[in-house]
């Protein structure tokens, strides 16, 4: 038998390299950086309501399951489902006893926990189910819960629970489940709603006190052409106006990004070789990702060669005045925008009686002049480059004392079309805003009018196919263009990206 891996356990908190409140995007990186530890990873979320119901990761050669909520995207629920395949540490000491001449395969036993856990109160015990002898008796301390299983027949809600799980009618846990709260009873009702405690990353669970970036909570677009981004604790609000905030401000708040990319136009013809996508709902992932310097196998869809960095480029003898002319975009993957930054646009010529937009200044700094929204949609082409940032936006229109927001997990069809529709009723454009551009990302090209910009296109994953030969998971995208706004939507009518221009 091999040797089980090895977690320490920290109720509450954390399970090996995952802790609760932690992103995705972060844990989905996580496990494909390490192939050896995480051989085979599945995704399962609903194709109709990928935003709102929970996106599951299981690590079936781990015999762990972890779950987030479907809006924020962030761990809430941590679980050993198979105690042999991962030899788990519990303040200092196994939680199951193996030999070496017997390797156990079952969980550990009621006395074992209790040993090390101490008195707890009464849990909850539930029949049993399918004609099966035994029924379910879970037990919780603050942050964990465990699943005894105990003989019906022996069963009685006048012996407790420490007479009953310590005797021979009870069978060694069977699973244990990790989460923010007091106890199991309580938290299940709130488990997919309460705010998380601990941070998305783990960068700033491990170096709260390093100066780090505050997180980004939350994008609001309060009027065209800027964006407010709302901060984790006492960063407060930074707002960003298109065409004036400048990349020393950006730095600033922000810090410098991930990755940085240049914005050309190209006539190049994109490699045939596309990716194949599965439609799936439950899908294996590949940790396997190619050299950073390798070439593109296509072009993204702003006709951006994804792989031209300034890390890499080598352009060290260009002249400088071209240098500084180029847009670029600025990538920050964790949290989840992409921001176009280069000189300042004069924006007298598209200047409205609508337009809230101020002229061109006479900055001679490069300025941002748009803001990529990821959504982060499990099944979009573009699942897992960025993490997940939730956005809303204020209607044009809606004076109301309460006005009715838009939001990112708004279905577009339904619920955001029809308002920014009304609201745009008298711009003489209105069934052109209706009518979406149909995108097919796993082709490439040069679908230049995108706004959308997805970095490292060629770095997808190596999906096995499960039911069919589909290149994409949830179809072709639609782009809709606003004023001052534009929207990649999924079939399914969940938005993918938002852009602010």
């Amino acid at each position: 038998m091999a040797t089980a891996k090895f977690a320490v356990v920290f109720p509450g908190h954390s399970l090996g390299p995952f802790a609760l409140g932690a992103s995705l995007h972060e844990v989905i990186t996580q496990v494909k950086e390490d192939k050896g530890q995480f051989p085979v990873i599945n995704l399962h979320y609903s194709q109709a309501e990928p935003l709102t119901t929970p996106v599951i990761v299981s690590l079936p050669e781990d015999g762990l399951r972890l779950q987030f909520d479907g809006p924020d995207q962030r761990l809430r629920l941590i679980e050993v489902l198979d105690f042999s395949k991962t030899r788990l540490q519990l303040n200092s000491s196994d939680l199951v006893k193996m030999h070496e001449d017997s390797p156990s395969a079952s969980g550990p036993g009621f006395k074992r926990v209790y040993s090390q856990m101490g008195p707890s109160y009464p849990g909850e015990y539930s029949p049993p189910k399918d004609r099966s002898r035994y029924g379910t008796y879970v037990l919780s301390w603050l942050g964990v819960a465990f699943n005894f299983p105990i003989l019906h027949s022996e069963w009685s809600d006048k012996n407790d629970h420490v007479f009953l799980l310590g005797s021979h009618a009870a069978l060694p846990a069977t699973s244990m489940a990790l989460f923010e709260g007091r106890n199991w009873p309580e938290v299940r009702r709130v488990l997919f709603v309460k705010r998380p405690v601990g941070p998305r990353s783990s960068v700033l669970a491990n170096r709260p006190k390093d100066g780090l970036p505050a997180e980004i909570e939350h994008a609001h677009i309060p009027a065209e052409g800027s964006v407010e981004l709302l901060r984790h604790g006492p960063a407060g609000i930074f707002t960003i106006t298109l065409n004036e905030t400048t990349i020393q401000d950006l730095i600033t708040e922000l810090g410098p990004p991930d990755a940085t990319h240049k914005r050309e136009e190209r006539d190049a013809t994109p490699d045939q070789n596309s990716h194949r996508r599965t439609g799936s709902t439950s899908r294996p992932m590949s940790n396997g990702r190619p050299h950073p310097g390798s070439q593109p196998s296509s072009y993204s869809s702003t006709g951006t060669d994804t792989f031209e960095t300034d890390f890499d480029a080598g352009d060290t003898e260009e002249d400088a005045s071209d240098r500084a002319s180029r847009h670029r975009f600025w990538c920050y993957f964790s949290h989840g925008l992409d921001i176009l930054v280069g000189p300042p646009e004069d924006t007298a010529a598209k200047t409205t009686e609508h337009s809230t937009r101020t002229p061109l200044g006479t900055s001679p700094h490069s300025v941002l002049l748009k803001v990529v929204i990821h959504g982060n949609v499990p099944g979009s082409y573009a699942f897992n480059r960025h993490r997940r940032l939730r956005w809303s936006i204020s209607p044009s229109n809606d004076s109301s004392p309460s006005p009715t927001y838009l939001t990112s997990e708004h279905n577009f069809e339904h619920d955001i079309k029809p308002v920014l529709l009304s609201a745009h009723a008298n711009s003489g454009a209105e069934s052109e805003m209706g009518r979406g551009k149909v995108v097919n990302r796993s082709w490439g090209g040069d679908s230049s009018e995108s706004s959308f910009y997805l970095p490292d296109a060629e770095e997808e994953e190596n999906v096995e196919d499960a039911g069919g030969s589909s290149e994409q998971w949830l179809g072709n995208t639609k782009l809709y263009a606003f004023r001052g706004l534009t929207f990649e939507v999924l079939e399914n009518g969940a938005v993918g990206a938002l852009t602010v221009c």
